[in-house]
């Protein structure tokens, strides 16, 4: 018990000097406290290194709350029936606390079981987790309806200008040249660095640390994957599909692999929110089941630093990407016969292309959101701005302040 209690002690003191230390930036996410204002359940999911602690702590800040973070590695090995000890020792030191919060739970096999005992006790909870299938299974099944479940990215550009000290100057939707500039530059550094909080408080090369735990701690290890160096080839290889259609049986016989195990780990990469997918919109769910996906990646640091990607126009696709998962929480492209559109839920039409000026968009582009059945049709380019025949052409920097 003592070592439980010195663990605790330790943790909920670094916690209080991060607040006290650090510039603690404000995220744009919706009121996520409303959600635990009964005895409930939030889990805020999302890639590692993302923030999901920061802001669940903001949101305890001011109650009397228990803390434990299973990342911890005098934690590792801890098991289900440990959790209880662990329950005593907090009460023992922050009082009969109605809030906890659990970073990582998922590590402790069976941690189901007992967050929904605390939830019935009255407890409200919030747990984060760095794996999207932590709430499948036993959770799902005890708690169904009894929990909200939130994906936090890493910055996305409008933070990331927020972290920088960046305050654009707006009026009625209109901004100065100096602000314009100034963000312009910025797009261009955002798009190389990307927004893991770390990154921008450490060094640029950190990214490639947290990469790397994202693989082992999140991939292989959940997995268990064998052939460590393949796979590390595979994530790389798959993160060089950003912004285009992927074919599993085609990256599976490269490798001269099983399908199944491609599959595997391409899943596993998806689970720990390293890349996310579009799928084909069509009325006909088969077809849907049976098109080509399209991959996009969790932040443009990755695409940079790791994947080497270069491409402005996939570059711009993979932030609008970034842009709409949050919005519309699932992502669709429109394909036809003769045409293509980037972004599509039968409501909004986005295409994306790498253009300065009206003369450098492609004429397949507009074409081809002129035949699509969409309330709000949107080209999302570098520079051009302007309305036409019901077409808005929208440089990316304005997009993404939305």
């Amino acid at each position: 018990m003592n070592g439980i209690r010195q663990i605790l002690l330790d943790q909920r003191a670094r916690l209080e000097r991060k607040f006290e230390k650090e510039r603690i930036i404000e995220r744009d996410v919706p009121d996520l406290k409303r959600y635990i204002s009964v005895p409930n359940i939030l889990a805020i999911l999302g890639v590692r290194r993302s923030g999901k602690s920061t802001l669940a702590e903001i949101l305890v800040r001011e109650e009397n709350f228990g803390y434990v973070n299973f990342d911890d590695e005098r934690l590792a090995g801890i098991k289900s029936e440990d959790l209880q000890t662990l329950e005593k020792a907090i009460y023992e030191l922050f009082g009969d606390v109605d809030y906890f919060l659990f970073d990582e739970i998922h590590n402790v096999e069976g941690w189901e079981l007992f967050v929904s005992r605390l939830r019935e006790a009255g407890k409200r909870i919030i747990i984060t987790g760095s794996n999207s299938k932590m709430l499948s299974g036993e959770l799902a099944t005890h708690l169904t309806g009894r929990h909200i479940d939130y994906t936090l990215y890493p910055f996305s550009f409008k933070e990331y200008l927020r972290f920088k000290g960046i305050k654009v100057k707006e009026v009625g939707g209109v901004y100065t040249t100096l602000s314009e500039a100034t963000i312009k530059r910025e797009l261009e550094n955002y798009m190389k660095i990307g927004g893991f909080p770390e990154v921008l408080k450490i060094s640029d090369d950190y990214i490639f640390s947290i990469f790397s735990d994202i693989m082992y701690k999140d991939v292989v290890e959940r997995i268990k994957v064998k052939r460590i160096e393949t796979f590390k080839a595979f994530a790389i290889n798959v993160l060089k599909y950003f912004s285009s259609e992927i074919s599993i049986s085609r990256i599976s016989k490269a490798l001269k692999m099983s399908t199944n195990t491609v599959e595997q780990w391409f899943n596993g990469l998806q689970n720990a929110y390293v890349i996310f997918t579009a799928e084909r919109f069509t009325e006909r769910p088969r077809e849907s089941m049976v098109s080509p996906k399209k991959v996009y990646v969790v932040d443009p640091g990755f695409i940079s630093t790791i994947a080497l990607g270069d491409s402005k126009g996939r570059l711009m696709e993979n932030l609008v990407a970034l842009y709409l998962i949050r919005k519309w929480k699932k992502l669709y492209y429109f394909k036809a016969e003769n045409y293509e559109i980037d972004f599509y839920d039968g409501e909004t039409a986005v295409q994306v292309t790498y253009a300065s000026g009206k003369d450098e968009i492609p004429k397949r582009e507009i074409e081809g959101i002129k035949k699509v059945k969409a309330r709000e049709k949107i080209i999302v380019t570098w520079e051009y701005e302007g309305e036409e025949n019901g077409i808005k052409f929208v440089p990316l920097w304005r997009f993404l302040l939305k």
